[in-house]
């Protein structure tokens, strides 16, 4: 896992075997962690305007770097997604927003077609 083009500060949002966590970090304190690799299956950082991605898949790993510049599309499509805390159903106060971009094109018979994704801050 190559953390070094990561955004410099931004949100951690990873799939763990047995926990999820979804929280601020700064590459510093990521560089350090230790932990962070231990029983990963998938790992998200981003922030407004870019996300590294790592994957952990049966026959190796996918590792990506996607931006409005890496990514081929016609059109983008944004949509708005609440996160809930800990144990939380419904939205509160304290609930935050992530937004997904949807990198979109066309193919020949105009029918839409979803390239990438990526997560991204919402401040």
């Amino acid at each position: 896992m190559d953390l070094t083009s990561i955004p410099e500060r931004g949100t951690l949002y990873a799939l763990y075997l047995d926990k999820v966590k979804y929280e601020k970090y700064s590459r510093k304190e990521l560089l350090e962690d230790k932990q962070l690799t231990e029983k990963l299956l998938e790992l998200h950082l981003f922030n407004d305007t870019r996300e590294y991605r790592y994957i952990k898949t049966r026959s190796g790993e996918i590792e990506t770097l996607i931006s409005d510049e890496t990514v081929e599309h016609e059109d983008i499509y944004t949509e708005k997604i609440v996160t809930l805390g800990n144990k939380k159903e419904k939205p509160d106060k304290d609930s935050g927003l992530v937004e997904v971009v949807n990198y979109i094109t066309y193919d020949e018979n105009d029918l839409m077609r979803i390239e990438n994704y990526r997560l991204k801050e919402v401040k």
